[in-house]
């Protein structure tokens, strides 16, 4: 018996939302050695960029990025795409935003799977352990001809062949010495660009936990975890663009937008816009491990973020304001970020 076909059996058993991933678990493999083993999968090697730079051509897509305990799904248009060998990005603010890191991009498979009384196209990323980077989803059924186009310029032969075993443990960085934590705080007040934050990471040898945990008072703020309910409810109540967060260590992708319909179920916290804004997250807040508010300077004055991590010290989400350059944050993102910053540490 095949891989799938072990899998198709216990999906019978667990019932209709019972996933690859899931299914990949269970049997101890990675989810693309369990989707690779389908008969409905052809394997498109790993020209990667060659396979990204054409999926304009499929028009409308729905884009899933996940990571282990949040899923980012947006429908838009794969345009506006520059990829280098060490970064990417595709910048669509209120579309398909993203950030790659194409060195953890090895292998594409296309999947047409039966999904009830239509066939679900999709083109599906993988890392070098198999670890689903991105799975992008033809909405345009009239763009069948371009998705086959696609498939026969890029099919090979054969299967893709993965890592076994899981990516090491990180493990936290050093805390910074009483010494050298004046100098830390005089670099991150001096910060001009949020994105140059990697950077005072690296000179410090900190991860982002410890910096926060060091950072200029009144700049950070440890939160209770079960804030994030709290923050949609307020964010939709203000009528403000959120941006949203999502990534793991191939991409990033962000969804600029209202607040629209939040749903709870069971253990996951819920937005439902698709029809609004093309957009839907699901979020295991209840098994983030730490949750910070965090205010950096830049040119423009500061920016402030909300952001989530599991027990590898991996950032799971970060919500921010929608802002864009030589602007100030929003009003309402500052009164809502401001009475988070001045709670009570948790120590």
């Amino acid at each position: 018996m095949t891989l799938w076909q072990q899998y198709l059996g216990n999906k019978q058993t667990a019932g209709q939302y019972y996933f690859p991933r899931e299914g990949a678990a269970a049997l101890c493999v990675s989810e693309g050695e369990l989707v690779a083993d389908s008969p409905n999968t052809q394997y498109l090697g790993c020209a990667i960029r060659d396979i990204v730079l054409k999926l304009h051509t499929l028009g409308t897509v729905k884009s899933i990025v996940r990571n282990g305990l949040a899923v980012h799904e947006k429908q838009g248009v794969y345009e506006n795409v520059s990829l280098s060998s060490g970064s990417g990005l595709s910048l669509n603010i209120g579309g398909l935003d993203l950030r790659f890191f194409p060195q953890h991009w090895h292998h594409a498979l296309a999947v047409s799977e039966p999904n009830g009384n239509r066939i679900s196209h999709s083109i599906q990323f993988y890392d070098d352990y198999g670890t689903a980077l991105q799975k992008v989803f033809l909405c345009d059924e009239s763009k069948l001809p371009e998705w086959q186009i696609l498939i026969d310029a890029f099919r090979v032969e054969g299967k893709p062949e993965f890592k076994y075993g899981a990516l090491p443990m990180v493990i936290p960085a050093a805390a910074l010495t009483p010494e050298r934590e004046p100098a830390f705080q005089e670099r991150w007040q001096e910060l001009k660009d949020v994105h140059h934050f990697v950077g005072l990471l690296e000179n410090f040898q900190l991860d982002r936990q410890q910096s926060y945990r060091h950072a200029p008072h009144g700049s950070t703020q440890q939160l209770d975890n079960g804030i994030w309910e709290t923050v949609l409810h307020e964010v939709h109540d203000s009528g403000m663009e959120l941006m949203i967060f999502v990534g793991n260590r191939g991409l990033v992708q962000i969804q600029t937008g209202a607040v629209h319909k939040i749903v709870r179920t069971d253990s996951y916290l819920n937005i439902l816009d698709s029809k609004t804004e093309g957009f839907n997250l699901h979020l295991k807040d209840d098994e983030i491990t730490e949750t910070w508010v965090v205010r950096r300077p830049i040119r423009d004055g500061f920016v402030t973020c909300i952001e989530g991590f599991d027990d590898r010290r991996k950032t799971v989400i970060q919500f921010f304001g929608r802002r864009q350059e030589g602007e100030t944050e929003l009003a309402a993102w500052q009164k809502i970020t401001n009475q988070l910053l001045n709670k009570a540490s948790l120590g």
